[in-house]
């Protein structure tokens, strides 16, 4: 588990998914770039909660190792949906020319 401080709020997260935020949020900023981003978490009042979280240049954010006992919230889409836009900023598809037929 890993403590995520984004902005003013306080998460718990798995290890994976706290360490592609940060990856995604450096990526992002690199391109002047932003996006939005839905996590479970554990809240800072030990409930599960979803949050949004916006990704852009200048927001604070900050994943700590953590030894909470809490089990991790499972965050397979967001860590798949992250992994598949950081394809697409590392090798975005060529452009091509439109067909006659697509125009």
């Amino acid at each position: 588990m890993k403590h995520l401080t984004f902005a003013t709020k306080n998460f718990l997260v798995g290890d994976a998914v706290a360490d592609a935020i940060v990856e995604y949020a450096a990526a992002l900023g690199e391109r002047n770039s932003a996006d939005t981003i839905d996590i479970i978490a554990i809240g800072a009042d030990g409930d599960q909660v979803t949050a949004t979280l916006f990704l852009s240049t200048g927001v604070a954010l900050v994943a700590e190792t953590s030894t909470a006992p809490f089990p991790e919230p499972d965050n397979t889409e967001t860590e798949a949906y992250i992994e598949g836009r950081l394809t697409l900023l590392s090798s975005p598809p060529q452009a091509r020319p439109l067909d006659d037929d697509e125009q």
